[in-house]
């Protein structure tokens, strides 16, 4: 059970503006822009059909005994679920295509009420092509817009939708890279399927920044099995779930949506935890960057908080 941890200097209490605006007209040039997008959201997304797995930390069980990977205790007990089908983006929202939605839809860009805050988010996504960095809100805003573009369900996804895919329909997969490790050039330290501290290193001495700051391009390393890029490294994302560390104990088997309702919340933001999958700088040799690893966040971090998203489509066919 483990918390995103920000970094010293981003502990400040504030939020991006999210002020609603109408939707612009568009041009007819702006038209064809947005259907060009759109066509691309929906090429992109790959389909997981209807299936039923064990979700948790799975150690023991595919071992037939033994200890589990993870001393965690909220990614147990292991239990089983059935999924309906599904389509999950095969990338992370780019901070690109954030600005696109913020352009079309009428919304003002991203901004924090301090000159640090934006600074630090213009550094995060200082990479073309790399992860939008945004609060839970801003993903789910995100999605709904494509739902509303399109006429298809899109959605954030719930966690048991993103470790079904994670795992390529819910095989024993331990870490989401294409061969299931986290593989790096011993010589160079350079990673060969996820990002390393040198990695980082060297991107933040180019552009000037933080190494701790950077996030590569969504496509830069090797896509997993099921064909999805950055499912154990370069930024934990959004679900749906509200996060609750004894929600497998109760977990309905069926499509499982999270907790009705916030169940711990933070004294200091005031807000309740959102469920965060993924990884952000895992490193072989310890647990980290696993299938079933849980993190948590609250919803509104008021500062970049290093955090992203995909979409989901939730449609018993193929999107097209």
């Amino acid at each position: 059970m483990k918390r995103l941890i920000p970094f010293a200097l981003l502990m400040m209490i504030s939020g991006c503006d999210r002020q609603e605006a109408p939707s612009p007209a568009l041009s007819a040039e702006q038209k064809k822009e947005l259907a060009e997008f759109i066509q691309r959201e929906k090429s992109e997304m790959v389909y997981m059909p209807a299936g039923s797995f064990l979700m948790g930390d799975f150690c023991r069980e595919m071992n037939h005994g033994g200890l589990n990977c993870s001393a965690e205790k909220d990614d147990k007990p292991l239990h089983q679920v059935a999924l309906s089908a599904f389509s999950i983006s095969k990338f992370k929202i780019t901070h690109e295509d954030y600005d696109f939605y913020l352009r079309m839809s009428g919304r003002p860009p991203q901004r924090y009420d301090e000159e640090v805050r934006d600074k630090m988010l213009a550094d995060m996504t200082a990479l073309k092509n790399s992860p939008a960095i945004i609060s839970w809100g801003e993903a789910d805003n995100y999605c709904r817009w494509l739902k509303k573009q399109t006429g298809l369900n899109f959605s954030l996804p719930t966690e048991a939708q993103w470790e079904y895919a994670a795992r390529d329909k819910g095989k024993y997969i331990l870490i989401a890279t294409d061969d299931g490790t986290l593989r790096y050039n011993r010589k160079t330290e350079r990673g060969e399927n996820f990002a390393t501290d040198e990695d980082r290193d060297v991107a933040a001495g180019q552009l000037g920044i933080l190494f701790l700051l950077i996030h590569f391009p969504v496509d830069q390393y090797p896509p997993s099995p099921a064909g999805l890029y950055g499912m154990a490294d370069n930024g934990r994302e959004w679900v749906l779930d509200w996060y609750d560390p004894e929600w497998y104990q109760k977990s309905p088997r069926r499509d499982p949506q999270g907790p009705e309702k916030g169940v711990i919340k933070d004294d200091e933001a005031g807000q309740y935890w959102k469920v965060l999958r993924g990884a952000d700088h895992p490193a072989p040799g310890r647990p980290s960057g696993m299938t079933f690893s849980r993190s948590y966040e609250v919803p509104e971090p008021g500062y970049p908080a290093g955090v992203t998203a995909r979409c989901v489509v939730n449609t018993p066919q193929p999107v097209k």
